[in-house]
């Protein structure tokens, strides 16, 4: 509970705030975004508000939302708040408000006036402390921003859990990167869903923003990505549980991100990411179904997105079968088809079409919608379907087709049914042979099919029964009812001449009707031909007769019924032998020529040929024949005025010259007469080459045809016909001066002046395609013609404001399709054209027009040089006036309560905004490279923008467009060997001050990008500037940890770097000094690089300056600018490690130049690279630049190499100089640092570095040319390390010994002791390598050290260094330094006595004595004896009470253990013997380890020497057994204690235990008994306190003898028992010095007990007297405790007994107790009692009936404590017999 307790105080401790800790209060208050911590703390909050809210002000201006946030957390009160006064519902409400403002503040983050209003949250609210997951999910989106280290700044260490990714960046203030949050999002579900909730909740709230979206969006597919790729498995089952919860956890969140209606990014995201979820996760229909509904539902329109999201989820499905809602949201979608072409060309849309295909065939039969007829047959057109799955469509259409009665379905119109389908896909050119083989398959006969569709119901528009004119045809339909048929018609129609006309004829639709339904046989085509309707006799005179004929063959009848028409008029024709002329045939004869029904066009060809005849009748002559229908062939209206029509001569060679010649390819191909009209028309110049062209027609001819069949397209009421017109005539451009456009044209206004549903209505009566309709009459658009073109551009911008989109849309096309051909100033025209109306806000554009398809298009334009630079001449300025913009606080006092701010100026700025926006994405992906005119209207345009500071958020997106096209612009002129940019174009001043000013990364990064291609092609242009570009490029850029940002400074650095040196040399000729500058700005950045990008980032930079001329310089500058940081040191080694060993050697050389240098009075090279002031500074120089040397050469590559390049003779020189050059400068410091220590030491260091480098005879070579001491010192140091290092040295040897003596003399010689201990070292060294190789100069060199000039010199460190030498000298030379030994170890023991003597105590010294010792019992073992080792031994005991340490103790316990090991048994003992006094004089510790020899030497001893040992052993035992005896006499202050004492004799009893294990019975019993004999008696008679003392160690030795051995010496118990029964009977556990005794005493017969498993108890003789001395102690129990020793030793005798009699003689002894006068007894016989009845059971319960008479005493006992005990004894007898004792104690 405490600790709970605890822990609940200390979390309300550390969440409360402590009003009276000051400083805990100002810490919080200096957190802030906007000011260092120290300024923040010395602000109050009026001064605060004043800030932060003319932001809040500036931010109301550029969205009135924020208004409503003026009145709470920007109103004057808040200033008062303080969170901490609240209640929690309060601070509950606040935090609503506060999200809220955060939700809608996001969108503007990088805005400064944003940042000013989060900084009033901060620092009043604590948001920051509070609301911290909102905060950091609000800054999320900018994680890379230099905005986001502020905020992980001040956020309180302790984070939520969902932010714990965060941790790392916290520490280091870095900015994560994007990889870290989308592993984060991939393996911490709780982060995502609360960015996921985040993102939801302020959609909700309409707070929404692209970066927002667009972050969600990335992470969540990226993440869920990588859900799915982990819950893939070997194990299906498990595979399946884990994607099902991926699945539960997201879709959840999909399904509310879709529920949000209006925000299109968020529903394209959700597509995307339920793309990603179909494409990884295998799921069944159920759930895809409930996808496919949700990603519909509330689905107004949708993009490509969407439908690409359903046809992935479609593909994914195993029936096909899409559901109902879904269907019915495709099938409302305008346009599906061309989307679903669209999108056919890069994705699988294969189910999603056939599902609509299918719900569209189910349609068929109950829907009269045409618009769905037309969108089936549009997808079975477009080939979207594989082969497999467009047969299963084609095979439901004839399904549904055969299912169909046409004659009970007369209410359905016969051209939308399954029937007319299946004909219109079997006459398609693109599915017409995979429908035919369907239908060969089924058997259907497709000419019965047509011929009775059509025959099913009459066209409804044209046949109205209540019409005057009209009649009822609707009776039976067989041929015999012709004649009564035909006889209601009305014999004539009034004031009609021409069906062609534009007016409606109500009686054409029952003439078609009756021709439909007749058989089309000769007699039967000629009683029609009679009817008076029609006037055949006034067929030549008037168009009536033939205009009807021509209407069926260009209408929408069966094939066989259009080709009937044809019969009809060809016959009429061949009969007629008047001279009219039928001209007006001709372009109706095009028409049906261009038929896909083979039997219409050979109708066409039959009636081409009748007409032959009569255009080549010689008979005719000069005459000239009246044209049928001259004025009346359209109506009486202007229409038929407006025909131009041909002469004779033209008709005539029109179709003699023309027609004639290719009339067999074209009833063989239906589309050759469009190829051979066209070429015809124009002419061998446009048409060489061609075949279709057989007698060139003259100009005026072609020009009177084209004129001619131009105006029949133009006055037709047919739109069929004009359609096919059109699409003949558009591949004419022009014949002589006449252009298609001009004549063409009217076709084109017309449809403009249409309403789009009155064209459907027109195209859908004729079949016929509205786009094709509207392509073709756009096409008759040429680009020369300027009248075209202007109507073109009136159609793009709706002047008429009729609103045909579809017409607009064709219109956008064709401006794509003729762009390439347009004269420039028209591109500009339509780019400003399309520019405006893509720009256009909501109050200048009608509603119905998208901006979007006007971007898109002008996007789509390769735009001119021209039309770009008048785009970005006409773009407006981007400002915000803010001249009169009055002070805060008059602001505060003028919009105190105002609502709403006019937002005009923002509507009008963001207008500005959107417009550089589009003009510049247009440069950009306008081949901008091509375009280096631009440059200069490029730079004024970035200037301007450079220029404000207001909307510095979208204006760093535009500096960002122009900066990359510029950066294009310079680069493709790179290219070039002969650049065109004009120099004055370029502002690398606006440049410059751009990419320092700015805060935003993309817009530095864009900016450097250029600055750096400029440095490429125009270097002198940015020379000037460099120095303050790399100034702001190092504490700014250099800290970015991204890709490309690394990528920029790389590329900044290779263009101008490089410019700048050689603009240096040829300055001054140097460029020591203006480079310095340089690395010193790289340099002052390296805390801020990240670590993983400095070596990549600092080595391009040395690369670029230069390695050999200024690497030395950059590390000066850069251990300078970070004086002794290891971490610096490690990193310029590393960086120096990059280069070769060349130029490593060299910057070394001229880095110590500059280290000296720096030294000097007036100081040269340093001060050009370092700021050197004076000889202070220069050492401070000093001390912060060497650390780096020896970290630089001590690199192995670089010491191998050198080493190898110093050996070879001939090819060293350069090496062998830098090398000096190198060891010259550090000898030069060496020499002038002596004065200072610290100098002298980092010096040393360097020295030894260098010298490190040399090869092992160098270094010799060096040592015997230098004289200084010091130097020479440092050399030995060198070769000392050298040989320690275990690379193969091998090749040294003979230099090594040859130079031992040489070392030899120095010891002796030496003056120096420091050069003396150094050549003892070295020498050690050698010997070590190689001794064994010349053992002769081991031992010369071994008795100059082991003399008294080293073993007794006054310098500890040399005998230090003698004695490890002497160790390395006995390893290697062993028996023969036996001559040696005795000279060495006496001065040996010496200095041990003195390392441990009170006052000269020295570890080393000790340490160094006993490895010398171990080394010669190791390898010369017999030499230690006698005096040398007693004295060992003493001393050793002296040691172990000294306070050396730990090292010292286990060298010393090592060096003993080698005694116990390695020495004889015999000699070991009696130095053990002799030195035991000592050992107990020098306290415990050293008796410990005393007695650890004795034990160690026992264990390593073989049974034989131990047997033979075994006398000198028990003396030295029964010695030992006496310590406790003659520690308490007499008793003093230096005695040993209880414990040391109990300690001691368990070592002790260890080791006579250890020693009974290798003695056998007869040589141990004499022991035994002597031991027993020893303990029973004393020195002194009279002495009985000693004698207690001896029986006490005694007996601990006994308990511990037979509780290891066991049963196996329980016999020995028969020569204790007298003794120990004498010690009970007649020792009182109340006298303190004798109750350790019975405690023992009692403990050791336990022990007997435990073990007896031979019956050694059994016996009576044995039993008697310890059972009535055992039970006797009970009368103790008033004084001693009983249930420790005493009673478990009496029921561990009564269990080793298992005999009736002697548990009743037990059980009476112990009855007796209890009517013992004391309680306490009483007690004591109930609990031993009730221990035996645990312990033996039901075998000591037979007892049971002696026992009673006293149970029933006891239960009425004096006493609580006995009767209780009593009560619980009864119950535990009942428990174990399983009856109760009542009636028997009754």
């Amino acid at each position: 509970m405490t600790t709970k307790l605890a822990a609940q105080l200390a979390n309300i401790r550390a969440r409360s705030a402590n009003p009276l800790d000051l400083e805990a209060q100002k810490r919080a208050h200096s957190k802030s975004l906007l000011f260092d911590s120290r300024v923040a703390a010395g602000q109050d909050f009026d001064t605060i508000y004043q800030i932060c809210y003319e932001g809040f002000e500036d931010l109301c201006r550029l969205d009135t939302r924020f208004t409503a946030f003026a009145r709470n957390l920007f109103g004057e009160q808040s200033k008062q708040e303080d969170r901490t006064q609240m209640t929690v519902s309060q601070n509950e409400q606040l935090d609503v408000v506060l999200e809220s403002f955060l939700g809608l503040v996001g969108a503007k983050l990088l805005f400064k006036p944003a940042i000013k209003a989060v900084e009033w949250l901060i620092r009043r609210f604590r948001v920051h402390e509070h609301n911290t997951l909102c905060l950091v999910l609000t800054f999320i989106p900018y994680h890379a921003t230099p905005i986001f280290p502020t905020i992980l700044s001040i956020i309180p260490q302790t984070i939520p859990p969902t932010l714990k990714f965060l941790n790392p960046y916290i520490q280091s203030l870095a900015n994560p990167p994007r990889h870290t949050i989308v592993y984060t999002a991939s393996n911490s579900r709780p982060f995502l869903a609360a960015l996921s909730s985040y993102v939801l909740k302020s959609c909700r709230s309409s707070h929404q923003y692209p970066a927002l979206i667009s972050l969600w969006a990335s992470i969540t597919t990226e993440a869920i990505a990588g859900f799915c790729d982990q819950s893939r498995s070997t194990r299906l089952e498990a595979q399946k549980q884990h994607q099902e919860e991926v699945i539960l956890f997201i879709l959840p969140i999909l399904n509310d991100a879709l529920s949000l209606g209006g925000i299109s990014d968020l529903r394209i995201a959700s597509y995307m990411i339920l793309t990603v979820i179909a494409s990884k996760v295998d799921l069944h229909d159920g759930i895809l179904t409930t996808i496919m509904k949700a990603v519909v539902s509330d689905w107004t329109g949708t993009s490509h997105a969407g439908l690409i999201c359903l046809s992935a989820l479609a593909e994914r499905m195993r029936h096909i079968r899409l559901p109902q809602r879904v269907f019915k949201a495709l099938i409302t979608l305008r346009g599906l088809d061309d989307d679903l072409i669209t999108l056919g060309k890069q994705y699988k849309v294969d189910k999603i079409t056939l599902g609509v295909v299918l719900g569209l065939i189910s349609r068929l039969t109950g829907s009269s919608d045409r618009s769905e007829f037309r969108l089936l047959r549009s997808l079975l057109e477009a080939r979207l379907m594989s082969s497999t799955s467009s047969a299963a469509a084609f095979r439901s259409v004839l399904l549904t087709t055969k299912g169909t009665d046409l004659c009970s379905d007369a209410h359905l119109h016969a051209q939308g049914s399954p029937a007319d389908l299946v004909i219109c896909l079997a006459d398609s050119p693109t599915v017409g042979a995979q429908m035919q083989a369907i239908i060969r398959e089924s058997k259907v006969d497709i000419g019965q099919l047509d011929m009775h569709i059509r025959n099913v119901i009459p066209n409804k528009e044209e046949y109205s029964p209540n019409t005057v004119e009209s009649v009822d045809i609707d009776g039976k339909r067989n041929v015999e009812d012709f004649d009564e048929s035909a006889a209601k018609i009305l014999t004539r129609m009034a004031n009609k001449t021409s069906l062609l006309s534009h007016s409606n004829s109500s009686i054409f639709g029952s003439l078609e009707r009756a021709f439909q339904e007749l058989p089309h046989s000769p007699v039967y085509l000629k009683k029609f031909s009679d009817l008076p309707v029609l006037r055949k006799p006034l067929a030549m005179n008037e168009p009536l007769y033939l205009s009807f004929f021509i209407r069926v063959w260009c209408g929408t009848s069966p094939a066989n019924v259009r080709a009937a028409a044809v019969h009809a008029v060809a016959q009429y024709m061949s009969q007629e032998t008047s001279s009219a002329d039928a001209q007006f045939l001709l372009p109706y004869i095009l028409y049906g020529l261009s038929d896909a029904a083979d039997m219409v066009r050979d109708a066409i060809g039959e009636l081409v040929f009748r007409l032959t005849p009569f255009y080549t009748c010689t008979e005719i002559g000069d005459t000239i024949p009246s044209i049928i229908g001259y004025d009346r062939i359209y109506g009486s209206g202007a229409e038929s005025k407006n025909i131009s029509w041909l002469s004779f001569k033209d008709a005539r060679r029109f179709l003699t010259e023309v027609l004639v010649p290719g009339l067999e390819e074209c009833l063989l191909d239906p589309h050759h007469v469009s190829c051979l009209v066209a070429d015809n028309l124009n002419g061998s110049t446009h048409g060489r080459g061609s075949r279709n062209i057989h007698n060139e027609l003259k100009t005026s001819s072609r020009l009177s045809i084209f004129t001619c069949l131009s105006s029949h397209a133009v006055n037709t009421p047919l739109f069929s016909v004009k359609l096919r017109l059109l699409q003949i005539l558009n591949k004419v451009v022009k014949v002589g001066s006449v252009s298609r456009t001009k004549l063409l044209l009217p076709i084109l206004s017309s449809l403009s002046e249409m309403p789009e549903v009155q064209i459907a209505d027109i195209c859908e009566r004729e079949q016929i395609n509205m786009s094709d309709l509207l392509n073709a009459a756009l096409g008759a658009i040429i680009p020369s013609d300027r009248d075209g073109m202007h109507v073109l551009r009136a159609i793009i911008q709706d002047q008429g404001g009729k609103s045909v989109p579809s017409l607009r849309g064709a219109a956008l096309q064709h401006l794509r399709t003729v762009w390439s051909s347009t004269r420039p100033d028209l591109q500009s025209i339509f780019a400003k054209t399309l520019f405006e109306l893509g720009i256009s806000t909501s109050r200048d554009r009608p509603a119905h027009l998208h901006e979007a398809e006007f971007i898109e298009t002008l996007a789509s334009l390769p735009l001119s040089t021209h039309t770009l630079t008048s785009l970005l001449d006409d773009l407006p300025t981007i400002s915000t006036d803010s001249r009169s913009k009055p002070s805060a606080s008059k602001r505060r006092r003028l919009y105190q309560g105002q609502s709403e701010i006019d937002g005009n100026s923002i509507d009008d700025l963001e207008c500005r905004i959107r417009k550089t926006s589009l003009v510049l994405e247009l440069v950009e992906g306008s081949k901008v490279e091509s375009h280096p005119e631009l440059l200069k209207a490029m730079f004024r345009v970035f200037a301007g923008l450079h220029s404000q500071s207001q909307v510095e958020s979208s204006v760093g997106y535009l500096q960002v467009l122009a900066m990359h096209s510029m950066l294009a612009v310079v680069n493709g002129s790179g290219m070039s060997s002969n650049p065109k940019i004009d120099p004055s174009s370029i502002r690398a001043d606006v440049l410059v001050d751009c990419i320092r000013s700015t805060s935003s990364p993309q817009v530095r990064n864009a900016g450097l990008l250029l600055l750096s291609a400029i440095a490429n092609v125009m270097p002198e242009l940015i020379l000037h500037s460099v120095m303050p570009v790399f100034t702001f490029i190092v504490p700014n850029v250099l800290v970015q940890d991204h890709e490309y940002s690394s990528h920029v400074i790389k590329q900044t650095m290779d263009s101008i770097i490089p410019r700048l040196m050689q603009s240096l040399h040829k300055r001054n000729g140097s460029s020591l000094s203006g480079v310095s500058e340089l690395l010193l700005g790289f340099a002052a950045a390296f805390e801020h690089v990240p670590s993983q990008r400095r070596l990549e980032l600092y080595t391009t930079l040395v690369n670029k300056v230069g390695p050999d001329e200024h690497l030395f310089a950059f590390l000066a500058i850069l251990l300078d600018k970070y004086p002794r940081s290891q971490r610096v040191v490690q990193f310029a080694a590393e960086l120096t490690n990059q280069y070769n060993f060349e130029t490593r050697l060299k910057a070394i050389g001229q880095y110590l130049e500059v280290v000296f240098d720096a030294l000097k009075p007036k100081p040269t090279i340093s001060a050009d690279v370092l700021s050197v002031v004076g000889q202070h500074n220069g050492l401070n120089i000093t001390l912060n630049l060497l650390p780096l040397v020896p970290a630089i050469l001590t690199n192995e590559s670089l010491i191998s190499k050198t080493r190898r390049e110093l050996l070879r003779e001939h090819s060293a020189n350069a090496v062998r100089l830098l090398h000096e050059h190198a060891l010259e400068q550090v000898l030069l410091l060496s020499e002038i640092s002596t004065s200072n220590k610290r100098t002298q030491t980092v010096c040393m260091q360097a020295l030894d570095a260098v010298l490190g480098l040399l090869p092992f005879s160098g270094l010799v070579n060096v040592f015997e040319k230098l004289v200084e001491p010091s130097i020479r010192r440092q050399v030995l140091h060198s070769l000392e390390r050298r040989l320690e290092n275990k690379i193969n040295v091998q090749s040294t040897q003979k230099t090594c010994l040859q130079f031992l003596p040489r070392l030899a003399t120095i010891v002796a010689n030496a003056s120096d002791m420091s050069l003396k201990h150094a050549a003892i070292n070295s020498a050690d060294r050698i010997v070590e390598r190689f001794g064994k190789k010349d053992l002769n100069s081991v031992i010369d060199c071994t008795r100059t050290i082991a003399s008294h000039r080293c073993m007794r010199a006054a310098e500890l460190s040399i005998r230090v260094a003698s004695l490890i030498f002497l160790v390395t000298a006995v390893e290697i030379a062993g028996g023969a330094l036996i001559p040696l030994i005795p000279l060495a170890v006496p001065p040996a023991l010496d200095n041990l006595e003195e390392s441990i003597a009170k006052g000269t105590e020295h570890a080393t010294l000790h340490n160094a004595v006993y490895s010398f010792l171990v080394s010669l019992l190791l390898y010369v073992p017999w030499i230690i004896k006698g005096e040398i080792i007693d004295r060992l031994m003493v001393a050793s005991h002296k040691s172990a009470s000294s306070s050396l340490g730990k090292e010292c103790d286990e060298t010393r316990r090592e060096a003993l253990s080698f005694v116990a090991k390695d020495t004889e048994a015999k000699d070991c003992v009696t130095t053990l013997d002799r030195t035991w006094i000592n050992a107990i004089t020098e306290g415990p510790l050293a008796v410990k380890e005393h007695l650890e020899i004795l034990r160690l030497m026992i264990e390593r001893q073989p049974k034989s020497t131990i047997v033979k040992q075994s006398g000198l052993l028990g003396d030295f035992f029964l010695t030992m057994f006496d310590l406790r005896r003659a520690q308490s006499s007499p008793r003093g202050a230096s005695n040993y204690g209880d414990d040391d004492l109990a300690e001691i004799e368990a070592a002790i009893n260890s080791c006579a235990v250890a020693m009974v294990y290798k003695l056998s019975d007869a040589a141990f019993r004499p022991f035994f008994m002597r031991a027993i004999d020893w303990a029973t008696t004393s020195p002194n008679e009279m002495d009985m306190k000693g004698k207690t003392l001896r029986r006490t160690t005694w007996y601990s030795f006994l308990e511990r003898f037979f509780s290891i051995l066991k049963s196996l010496v329980t016999s020995y118990a028969n020569f204790i028992i007298d003794d120990a029964t004498d010690i009970l009977n007649n020792s009182s556990p109340q006298n303190r010095e004798t109750v350790l005794l019975w405690r023992r005493v009692i403990q050791t017969l336990h022990k007997t007990f435990e073990h007896d498993q031979d019956g050694f108890y059994q016996s009576p003789s044995h039993f008697t007297p310890v059972s009535a001395a055992l039970i006797s102690q009970l009368s103790h129990a008033a004084h001693v405790s009983m249930h420790s020793e005493v009673i478990p030793a009496i029921a561990e005798l009564a269990l080793a007994t298992d005999s009736m009699a002697h548990h009743k003689e037990m059980n009476t002894a112990i009855l007796k107790h209890m009517r013992s006068d004391s309680a306490a007894i009483r007690l004591a016989a109930v609990h031993c009692e009730r221990a035996l009845t645990d312990r033996l059971g039901e075998d000591w319960l037979a007892l049971l009936p002696e026992m009673l008479p006293f149970l029933s005493e006891l239960q009425e006992d004096d006493d609580e404590v006995v009767e209780r005990e009593t009560s619980r004894w009864i119950q535990r007898i009942e428990e174990i017999l399983g009856e109760s004792l009542t009636p028997m104690l009754q």
